[in-house]
């Protein structure tokens, strides 16, 4: 991508990404290994997850009203100075477990804030025609981020402590708030209304687009389905078909799998995006219906790797179709509202997923995700919107995107 700011956006992004890779392993490295225990880990992390959720609207709002940029150098600012708080404290030895949740909590609010800026601010760095693109670079380092980010995070935590692995971390976001420092975006001002009528605003983008809020619903079914391979799967392959190796072969296989989907995605031209990224859902049912079928571990790994390649090719397609039909002047709105309602089962189907299974059998649980997967990512197919939409060159509305053209 030859456009400067695009350049500058991605470096930015891709510390970033690597930064939160590498916080939740050195965590629990540092609160299971050194400090606390599992429970002390899932509170941490709850406080994060919570102020992630209590702030997405919140987030999406203000990203609509100010510059992007400067909203995503705030959030990144503020995670710097909680990841190197929450380091020192554990290189000192005096992380107590009340201030790592309120970091924790501190960390998931900027992120909350982060993520609508982020999603609305791509479309701005590139010509229209580059959007996929761009989106596929993005995806690729943040794939790449996760499969090399715990690798990282493990060595330094073993090398140098886990505490300074953190401090690394708050290092990484300090480097993205310089780089978006430099990014010049055109902001257009639009006249600020109160903060609800905004927030209703965002709602009616959705509302009126059958395709935007069914493909939520399905969205939200699939990520349920995604915690009962997380728990249940899991615990059925560790101690049923191979144990805790076995498990961490199926999750590499992922992890290259989702990799190389991103990079497919750099390549993959289609008129009818919804179609696609439907049918590429589905397949998430395959390492499902795997693990309940009893099967070997490397074919499982296999059913997993082609979920994370589905999976990767499909968040491409879908951010662009998103930044493609929605008024840019409203699309942080629209994608907190996304990341709020696609992660919103989450929470329940981690807590139900073990007692459905000891009620019904782990093999009919995970035969009952892999159908719900399936048949809501299929469902949504049967709506004309869905099939019908196609690509077009660029937002509705491109308030923020100036005349400058961006080559390959």
């Amino acid at each position: 991508m030859s456009d400067s700011r695009f350049r500058v956006l991605w470096f930015g992004q891709t510390l970033s990404y690597a930064g939160s890779a590498i916080f939740p392993v050195a965590l629990t490295l540092a609160l299971v290994q050194e400090i606390g225990s599992a429970t002390d880990l899932g509170l941490v992390l709850a406080g994060a997850a919570v102020g992630e959720s209590l702030s997405l609207l919140v987030g999406g709002v203000w990203a609509d009203r100010l510059p992007r940029q400067k909203v995503m150098m705030a959030a990144d600012s503020i995670r710097c100075v909680a990841h190197t708080f929450i380091g020192l404290r554990i290189v000192g030895g005096h992380a107590g477990l009340p201030e790592l949740i309120l970091a924790s909590s501190c960390v998931g609010a900027a992120t909350g804030f982060f993520l609508p800026a982020s999603s609305g601010l791509v479309p701005a760095t590139v010509a229209p025609e580059l959007l996929q693109r761009a989106n596929a670079v993005m995806a690729v380092s943040r794939r790449s981020a996760m499969m090399l980010g715990p690798a990282a995070a493990t060595t330094i935590a073993l090398t140098i402590g886990p505490g300074w692995a953190m401090v690394i971390d708050g290092a990484t976001f300090a480097v993205n708030v310089m780089m978006l420092s430099r990014l010049r975006v055109e902001h257009a001002a639009t006249p600020r209304e109160g903060f609800l009528k905004e927030l209703r605003e965002g709602w009616g983008e959705i509302r009126e687009r059958t395709w935007l809020w069914s493909n939520f619903l399905a969205h939200g079914c699939w990520n349920l389905s995604r915690t009962v391979y997380f728990t249940v799967g899991a615990a059925t392959v560790i101690s049923g078909i191979g144990g805790e190796v076995a498990w961490g072969v199926i999750a590499q296989g992922a992890t290259v799998g989702a990799l190389t989907g991103a990079l497919v995605s750099l390549r993959v031209r289609t008129s009818r995006p919804l179609v696609v990224i439907n049918i590429c859902l589905s397949l998430g049912a395959i390492p499902l219906a795997l693990i309940a079928l009893g099967a070997h571990t490397a074919l499982i790994a296999v059913g997993a790797g082609v979920m994370a390649f589905a999976l990767g090719l499909m968040g491409t397609l879908w951010d662009t179709a998103v930044q493609q039909q929605i008024p840019a002047d409203r699309m942080s709105r629209v994608s907190a509202y996304e990341w709020l309602l696609s992660s919103a089962l989450i929470p329940l189907g981690m807590a139900l997923a073990g007692p459905l299974a000891m009620a019904v059998g782990a093999k009919a649980a995970l035969y009952g995700a892999a159908a719900l997967m399936a048949v809501s990512s299929l469902g949504v197919l049967a709506i004309p919107e869905v099939r019908r939409l196609g690509q077009t060159h660029g937002p509705a509305v491109a308030e923020e995107a100036d005349p400058i053209s961006a080559g390959v």
